[in-house]
């Protein structure tokens, strides 16, 4: 369960959050690219809306998407069980294999106890089609290699041969596909961090017009 309470103090405005993820609470925090932080939950750069750690010597951040993560989902993927969220993972080498990309974490994961199936959060939330630059037709999201008679699958991007059990994006009609899902995941996120970072500028150029606009309104008010 995660918990907002606001605060206001004269003119200020402090968002002090609470989850479960973290024992200490969080604010609100706009991470700007030359931060370089890293989100602690899905492990991925964070750039834009995101929470961060009340505690200076706490380096805990976490995208405002992995903040409001569900705390279960069910998915195509793994259909006969619910995957729960958790916070890190229970195996004795604190890390998990992602099913989806076969990359390894140790951040947040969608798991089912009853397999011991985990996905990255990212993983989790990838689109079932795509529409790529230079294909006629919309890719679709398979959980398993496009061949059922044992021929081996090619990326047709970087010719690299794709395991069988690894997500893909595959066009049936040109027998055209992706090898690797996490690259559309990654160009994917690429364009929400530009799309952050643009509503930042927006924001802080706005913020500049407010305070020009009330300090020619006090220059004004003192002629």
């Amino acid at each position: 369960m995660n918990r907002i309470i606001i605060l206001a103090r004269s003119d200020i405005i402090v968002n002090i959050s609470y989850n479960l993820s973290h024992s200490h609470p969080l604010r609100v925090h706009k991470a700007q690219a030359e931060e370089e932080i890293i989100c602690s939950g899905c492990e991925l750069d964070l750039i834009g809306a995101a929470f961060k750690c009340t505690k200076s010597e706490c380096d805990y951040f976490l995208h405002k998407s992995c903040f409001e993560l569900p705390r279960e989902t069910r998915h195509k993927a793994h259909p006969d069980h619910p995957l729960t969220l958790l916070f890190s993972p229970t195996y004795e080498s604190s890390t998990y294999g992602c099913e989806a990309c076969d990359e390894y974490g140790s951040g947040f994961v969608y798991h089912c106890s009853i397999c011991q199936y985990d996905l990255h959060v990212g993983c989790v939330s990838m689109p079932e089609s795509v529409e790529r630059e230079g294909h006629a037709h919309p890719l679709t999201l398979l959980f398993c290699s496009p061949y059922k008679n044992g021929s081996i699958f090619n990326c047709d991007v970087c010719q690299q041969t794709v395991p069988d059990n690894i997500w893909s994006y595959y066009c049936k009609e040109c027998d055209y596909g992706r090898g690797s899902a996490t690259s559309e995941l990654a160009a994917m996120l690429e364009a929400q961090r530009e799309m952050e970072k643009m509503q930042i500028e927006l924001d802080m150029e706005m913020q500049r017009a407010k305070i020009e606009k009330k300090s020619r309104k006090a220059i004004l008010n003192s002629i």
